[in-house]
């Protein structure tokens, strides 16, 4: 279905980086981006019975990309070991916390279990309210599910391929590391979690085993790389500059350090923002922005409002388009169209309003062409079922299909209902998804086949080990953590983590 926005459109062109003006963008029956206009001039052939969403003031944006998370995770809260006084050196230390187990391996594998569609559509959900279009960190499945928002680790960008980018959250061998090297060589990507600790620890040596086997180009992108010291960013050339991948809340969260961004700049590393996971990160990336706002003013780096909102828009659009050679991240011709609507308040530059924004400033999230998130008006033009259901008081339309019946939507009180009843008794949900797993004979790639999930972060070896049957008595999961950012979020904030006070100031955005 084409679809017409107007408003105050921000492209985020290259050839017009500071653009703002009254306009429309059309979205073709393909999902991509047919036309941006200024001002009110004739359609382009094919828009004559388009449906259009004025926005009126508002501004029209590029979806907002979130270039790192781990999705299956997002219904749990933030997590601090309680008899940790230091900050952890490296990614390997945290998964050894004697409560890591309890808090987030095993209510993580019961919901993923017993819920997977549901689970999935919730998690999806706490990234449309903050604007999110696209997203990188999906659970491996064995069949097509409920998908609403772009899977970047997935993406085939109109082909069959869907190893245009190639992703790893594992650490790599040499070997390893040199296979994907010439991948890259042949035009995929790869996203590499990379040095994820304290500066200059164990892990740096993975930034410099990647240096070595030749990854530092145009498409690789480095999740973290918080260990990495000034002199080994050197080793990234400028003229082959890739990604980094800042996720500056959950580095400091656990490490009380991040990322040196000063050096990466230097490099002219493409600077990029993830929220990382529910257990030590935000909501959204726009929550992230805010972080990475009072982290860069923390450290002096001289990030401007238009710098940080390039690093939810265009920096990882540009990356990510050299893999797909679709722009994404920009609302130019051809790229895709993934759009997001903002309210307009004050007078303030756009880029300051869009760093400042809370999800309550959100009216409509558009993937493809499609309307799925927003306030009740513009939803109205989504050719998909959709529900509407209060978040924060307000009236607002989600467009999911129901699983079962693709016909319909998938209501928020279902979807919140099914996840609600593996936590009110885990033991039950554990024996009925084992129990319908064992009843299935087919295919595992059937549409009807049992949702499987493979989650991607550390089991962790404290605790209980074995299946989920023998320890069903044992398993507490955690009340589903908000879809926004609130006053219960940033009360743990206040009192966990090796931030030193720092995060608290991102309250300051919100209440």
């Amino acid at each position: 279905m084409a679809l017409v926005i107007a408003g105050r459109v921000v492209p985020c062109d290259q050839n017009d980086p500071d653009a703002v003006f009254a306009g429309r963008v059309f979205i073709g029956d393909d999902g991509t981006i047919e036309h941006v206009a200024k001002g009110s001039g004739p359609a382009p052939a094919g828009f004559a019975t388009a449906p259009v969403i004025d926005a009126g003031n508002d501004f029209v944006i590029p979806g907002l990309i979130d270039l790192h998370n781990h999705i299956g995770y997002n219904t749990l809260p933030l997590w601090a070991e309680p008899t940790r006084t230091t900050p952890y050196m490296h990614h390997d230390s945290w998964p050894g916390a004697p409560s890591y187990r309890a808090s987030i391996t095993w209510p993580s594998k019961t919901l993923v279990a017993a819920e997977p569609e549901a689970l999935l559509a919730y998690v999806q959900l706490r990234a449309l309210v903050g604007g999110t279009t696209a997203m990188q960190g999906w659970p491996t499945a064995n069949r097509e599910h409920v998908q609403v928002l772009r899977n970047i680790d997935d993406e085939t960008a109109g082909g069959t391929s869907r190893n245009l980018i190639y992703t790893s959250t594992l650490t790599l061998e040499p070997l390893e590391l040199a296979k994907k090297a010439q991948a890259q060589k042949d035009g995929a990507g790869f996203i590499y979690h990379c040095g994820e600790g304290a500066a200059g620890s164990l892990v740096q040596r993975e930034f410099i085993d990647s240096a070595n086997a030749g990854c530092l180009g145009k498409t690789f992108i480095g999740i973290h790389c918080n260990s990495v010291m000034p002199a080994d960013w050197q080793r990234w050339a400028k003229d082959d500059a890739g990604a980094v991948v800042w996720s500056p809340f959950s580095n400091l969260w656990l490490y009380g350090s991040t990322t040196d961004i000063a050096a990466a700049r230097r490099q002219k590393v493409a600077i990029c923002l993830g929220s990382d996971w529910g257990p030590s990160g935000t909501k959204n990336v726009q929550g992230e922005i805010k972080v990475a706002k009072i982290a860069g003013k923390k450290l002096a780096l001289g990030l401007t409002d238009r710098d940080l909102v390039a690093m939810i828009t265009s920096n990882p659009g540009d990356v990510l388009a050299r893999c797909w050679k679709r722009q994404i991240g920009r609302l130019t011709k051809d790229a895709f169209g993934d759009v997001t609507i903002l309210r307009a308040k004050g007078t303030k530059p756009v880029w300051t309003q869009i760093v400042e924004s809370t999800e309550a400033d959100i009216v409509l999230v558009v993937v493809g062409g499609v309307p799925r998130y927003g306030d009740p008006q513009p939803m109205q033009a989504t050719a998909e079922p959709s529900s509407k259901f209060k978040l924060a008081g307000k009236d607002r339309r989600i467009a999911i299909r129901n699983p079962d019946d693709p016909g319909k939507p998938w209501k928020f009180s279902e979807i919140t209902g099914l996840l609600k009843a593996v936590i009110k008794d885990p033991k039950t949900a554990i024996n009925k998804a084992e129990a319908r797993l064992r009843a299935y004979a087919g295919p595992m790639s059937a549409p009807d086949a049992p949702l499987l999930l493979a989650l991607d972060m550390p089991t962790g070896t404290a605790a209980f080990a074995g299946s989920l049957k023998d320890h069903a008595d044992e398993i507490v999961v955690p009340p589903l953590s908000s879809l926004v950012h609130d006053a219960q979020f940033f009360a743990e904030v206040g009192k966990k983590g090796f931030h030193g006070g720092l995060l608290d100031g991102l309250k300051e955005f919100y209440l």
